[in-house]
This record gives structure tokens, C-alpha cells and sequence, in this order.
């Protein structure tokens, strides 16, 4: 089992500064050079990590101020794919509760990347963003970073049946996903090569399962939800296979946080819960878990002795601060439904258990409303505070 890297934690999505966004706006409509957005990005990291030093927030992290989104700048540097722009609806899967939500807000998706011919791993995509990451800190604090990327399935469920990838390309699932695979598996050595030692992986698709609209509209569709689940669990796994001895990879799953906080499906993780932690080869998962709607801590009774989770118990959805001791009670009921499963103690269990947000604060770009820069700070204090609280020897 790879050790929990820390029991308070962040999901890496931080609050974008008002210069940053203005960059990218006029990046999008080709106002300043891609070097002056990459410019206005690495000034916008240097002040995130700094603020991160100062308050003492781990992990260390580039707020993803250097994409356009959480999903993106993998796909669409590997070769066989391309960014789609403006796509229109009927390349979607119309059933996906992000794509049903935006559709009926009358917004756009915030891009789309397709598969275009055979996958393959012609450079790294991320590693020059990493390598400004690491430059940001001393050495000896490289393992105290992590990094996010987007997972195998994302588009998949996204667009529509028979849209992410050309038949006469893959012939199956199975063909896409096993050349994907295989990409991810080079990234992460070439990146823990170079000094990475945590990557989390962003996937509300799996949470989504959890919701009967989906569901209903996979069946409708002519889909088999269970063997779709049973798909991107083998996606996950592949994707994540033979990593590199010392690289904790985890997984984290909500109900969607776009633009505004806006959420995109609800549901109890009962569905899927026995499934998901009996099947998914993470080391850790981080879970959503600020309100009712991702239900009860029951399903955490299926999370397996050698697995790690991070409870969600802070909101980046409102400014308002959580009570602590809530959060404290929380964490001891979550302890003792994981304890009870696993035949173990509260004390035992509680070493595989760390808090966090229960999502990125910007994870689309825009934060909520109320959200500065000082509440948002003022949030992963608490956690940091909370966790001293619950693991005075090691938070």
C-alpha cells in the first residue's frame, strides 16, 4: 500500500486572479501571443505556490493556471487527436449529465478533443508544465507537490455513440482504450523521472453513475450502464498499470463544479461503491462529501484495508466557513463505517482516512461567486487546522 501523502489536503484547482483570467480571454480571441498567456501564467503559479509556502498548504500545487480547464493539455498533445471548437450538439452524448445540464442552460462545453487515427505518445504534455511547477520550489520539496490530469474515459462518455473514435481506426473499446492505456503509462514514468511523486486523476464520470437520469438515458440510448462502468474501470486500471514504484496516483470523483458551481448530478456512492473500491487500482480516492447530495459515509464500509480515501467535507461552492467540530464528526463517523468493514479499529482506520474541499476551487476557470483568494485560503486553513486536530503526529 502506498502511504497517504497527507491527511489535509487539496484537489489542485485554485481560484484564478483576476489578471489571469483577462490573459486568457484575450488569448482565446487572439489579443496578446500564446508566449505572453504562457507569461501570464507562470507570474499567476509563482504567486499561488508563494501563497501555498507562506500558509503552509500541501500539497503543492499549480492551481492548473496553466490549462484551459481541469481536462485539459493531454489529449490534444498526444498524436490521433484534435481539439474540436464550437462543437456542435450532435457530436455529444446527449444522456451525459454535464452535456444535458449545459445543453438545457443554453451554454457551450468548454472544449472537446476527438480521435482522429491511431493513438500515440510523441511527446510529453505535461512535463514542461511540471518542470515550472518544480522550478517554484527547493528540490527537497518536489515530493511535497502533486499533479492533476484528466482521465482515459472523459471523452468517451461525453460524445456521442460512435463519435470518439473513427470504426475503422479501433474497432472496439477495447483497441481505443488499450492505446490510450498506453500514452497514460508512458506520461506517468516520464514525469516521476523527473522528480513527480503524486498525480491525482480528475473524474466525475464515475460519480455520474450514481445518478438514476443517466442511467435512463444510457438504457434509452441502447447502453448497458454496467458493462459501460465495468469499461471505464478497465480503462482506469490500464491506464494506470506499472506505474512507477513510489508514484501514489489517486483518484478523485465528484457531481461537477462548472462554471459558478454549478453541479451537474446527484446520488448516494451505494450504486457503485462496492465495485469502485473493490476494482480500481488507486491508491487513494478523494470523494466529495460537503452536502446531502453525494448521500451517506455507508458505502465506505466496501473501501479495502490497503486503499486510502479523502473526504470532502469543505464546500469551494460557498464562501462561508465549515464548522470545524461538524467536520471533526464527520470524519469519526466516516471511521467508524470503514472500521467496522475491514474488521479493524477507528484508530487504524483513521491513517488511511485524510479531509479536503470537496472539489477544485476553479476547476472550469471561474470560481464561485462569493470566493476571493483570502476566503479560499481561509478554507484550506481549516482543513490544514482540522487535520492537526485529528492527526497531531502527522497532518
Amino acid at each position: 500500500m502506498v502511504r497517504l501523502p497527507f491527511h489535509a489536503e487539496h484537489i489542485g484547482s485554485l481560484l484564478r486572479p483576476a489578471e489571469l483570467q483577462d490573459a486568457k480571454a484575450k488569448a482565446a480571441s487572439k489579443q496578446i501571443s500564446n508566449a505572453e498567456l504562457e507569461a501570464a501564467e507562470h507570474k499567476a503559479i509563482t504567486h499561488i505556490v508563494k501563497r501555498q509556502q507562506e500558509e503552509g498548504i500541501r500539497p503543492i500545487c499549480s492551481g492548473e493556471y496553466d490549462r484551459k480547464v481541469y481536462f485539459a493539455g493531454f489529449f490534444e498533445e498526444l498524436e490521433g487527436f484534435e481539439e474540436v471548437e464550437d462543437a456542435p450538439w450532435d457530436l455529444y452524448r446527449l444522456s451525459a449529465p454535464p452535456i444535458a445540464a449545459l445543453k438545457k442552460a443554453g451554454m457551450k462545453y468548454p472544449m472537446t478533443v476527438v480521435c482522429t487515427g491511431k493513438i500515440k505518445y510523441t511527446h510529453s504534455p505535461y512535463l514542461e508544465k511540471w518542470k515550472y511547477l518544480r522550478s517554484q520550489v527547493p528540490k527537497e520539496q518536489w515530493a511535497e507537490c502533486k499533479f492533476t490530469m484528466p482521465p482515459a474515459p472523459y471523452f468517451h462518455l461525453r460524445l456521442a455513440h460512435g463519435k470518439c473514435y473513427p470504426k475503422d481506426v479501433y474497432s472496439s473499446d477495447e483497441e481505443f482504450f488499450g492505446d490510450l492505456a498506453k500514452a497514460y503509462q508512458q506520461e506517468f514514468k516520464t514525469l516521476h523521472a523527473e522528480g513527480l511523486q503524486s498525480v491525482q486523476i480528475d473524474d466525475p464520470t464515475m460519480a455520474y453513475f450514481c445518478s438514476q437520469d443517466m442511467l435512463d438515458g444510457l438504457k434509452s440510448d441502447g447502453i448497458d450502464p454496467d458493462a459501460l462502468f465495468e469499461t471505464y474501470v478497465k480503462a482506469h486500471n490500464s491506464a494506470i498499470e506499472g506505474k512507477p514504484a513510489g508514484l501514489h496516483v489517486g483518484l478523485h470523483i465528484c457531481r461537477g463544479n462548472f462554471n459558478k458551481s454549478m453541479h451537474f448530478s446527484q446520488g448516494s456512492y451505494e450504486t457503485i461503491a462496492e465495485r469502485f473500491f473493490r476494482d480500481l487500482n488507486y491508491d487513494t480516492f478523494y470523494l466529495e462529501y460537503d452536502n446531502e447530495r453525494s448521500g451517506g459515509f455507508e458505502p465506505l464500509r466496501f473501501l479495502p484495508k490497503n486503499k486510502n480515501v479523502v473526504l470532502g467535507v469543505v464546500s469551494t461552492k460557498v464562501a462561508d466557513l465549515e464548522d470545524a467540530s461538524e467536520m471533526k464528526r464527520k470524519v469519526l463517523e466516516a471511521a467508524d463505517i470503514i472500521a467496522k468493514g475491514q474488521g479493524r479499529t477507528r484508530e487504524e482506520a483513521m491513517e488511511n482516512i485524510g479531509i479536503s474541499p470537496q472539489c477544485g476551487f476553479a476547476s472550469s476557470g471561474h470560481g464561485a461567486e462569493a470566493m476571493t483568494e483570502e476566503k479560499m485560503f481561509a478554507k484550506l486553513k481549516l482543513v490544514k487546522d482540522v487535520a492537526r486536530e485529528l492527526w497531531p503526529d502527522r497532518a
